[in-house]
């Protein structure tokens, strides 16, 4: 009797395991699908963000370089003057400055550093020091989608880059919260930046 009991004890303590067993693995499989749609959320809330609503009108500007610089804005009024209100109004407290540097040293980046600091100039010379250079990250895309950043509050300048899938040179007003910076290769990321610094300053 005491064995047939002791084998009954065994056989309870291996369905035990096994049901801990499959009970770690459903639940270790619910946290990845939860992840996964997590990630996805973000990244739809993100991408919604830089989407573009509306019908835009462009404008062009030739610098005293004679450089053209195109200007595709989805709000109503002159660019020029919705450039320097985007970074200069008194309910400005924080801008966000987002880039995506290549690997390593390359020499692409130095076009990004030199791009920061004239917008950086023009923001530190009207606004002061409320400049946040970032590297984009999902989180980033995901307070944009929430509108934490990417108001007019908290204006957002997006450097769209070729390995952001930038094709063309502008500037890109999406809304009042919003620019992104577009190049189609590194180097003219610095002279929209110059041109954005010079909006910003309202001496264009």
């Amino acid at each position: 009797m005491a064995k047939k009991k002791s084998k009954k004890n065994r056989d309870a303590l291996k369905n035990l395991n096994v049901s801990r067993k499959t009970l770690s693995i459903a639940i270790l499989v619910a946290v990845i699908v939860v992840s996964m749609g997590s990630l996805y959320y973000i990244n739809h809330l993100g991408n919604q963000a830089l989407d573009p609503t509306g019908t835009p009108e462009t404008s062009i500007y030739t610098t005293e370089e004679d450089e053209q610089i195109k200007v595709v804005s989805y709000v109503r009024g002159d660019p020029l003057i919705i450039l320097r209100r985007m970074f200069t109004e008194d309910e400005v407290n924080n801008i966000y400055l987002l880039f995506s540097a290549l690997p390593g040293e390359a020499p692409e980046n130095s076009y990004l550093v030199r791009g920061a600091a004239a917008i950086s100039e023009g923001v530190g010379m009207t606004k002061g020091n409320i400049i946040h250079a970032r590297e984009l990250s999902p989180w980033h895309k995901y307070m944009m989608g929430i509108n934490m950043i990417g108001s007019k509050t908290r204006p957002v300048i997006y450097m769209k880059t070729p390995n952001l899938d930038g094709m063309e040179n502008r500037l890109v007003i999406l809304n009042e919260g919003v620019l992104i910076v577009e190049s189609k290769n590194f180097q003219d990321t610095v002279l929209l930046s110059d041109f954005l610094r010079t909006a910003i300053l309202g001496r264009f």
